[in-house]
């Protein structure tokens, strides 16, 4: 569950990452066909094709990871509800599977980086 001690390190790590790099490496991505809405887009959107996607989104931002790395033990750890010395310590694929497929973490990041993008247009 996405509480207000892990949105606040939501915030900061949306604000050191560039989205550039993260737009030009899904502008040639063809994984939905024909979608009328974002609704129908989320329909086509199957394992195989969620896993590319994934692939993608993190090749486009693998290069900054370390600066929002010193922000990675803080989010686990006030999304988890321990110290950040336990949360240093979780599998991090538990853990980012977790986060990855939390509704209010996922609707945090998709109007965050819209309001990102209306930024800087």
């Amino acid at each position: 569950m996405l509480n207000l001690k892990a949105t606040a390190v939501l915030f900061k790590i949306v604000r050191k990452l560039d989205i550039k790099p993260l737009f030009d490496a899904l502008s040639d991505l063809d994984i939905f066909t024909e979608a009328k809405s974002a609704k129908d887009a989320l329909a086509q959107l199957t394992p195989d094709k969620l896993a590319v996607l994934g692939v993608r989104v993190f090749e486009a931002l693998q290069p900054q990871l370390d600066v929002i790395a010193d922000f990675l033990a803080p989010l686990a750890a006030a999304y988890k509800g321990v110290s950040i010395e336990d949360a240093e310590n979780m599998d991090v694929f538990e853990v980012g599977k977790e986060i990855v497929n939390d509704e209010g973490i996922r609707a945090f990041f998709s109007g965050a980086l819209r309001r990102k993008v209306e930024q800087k247009h």
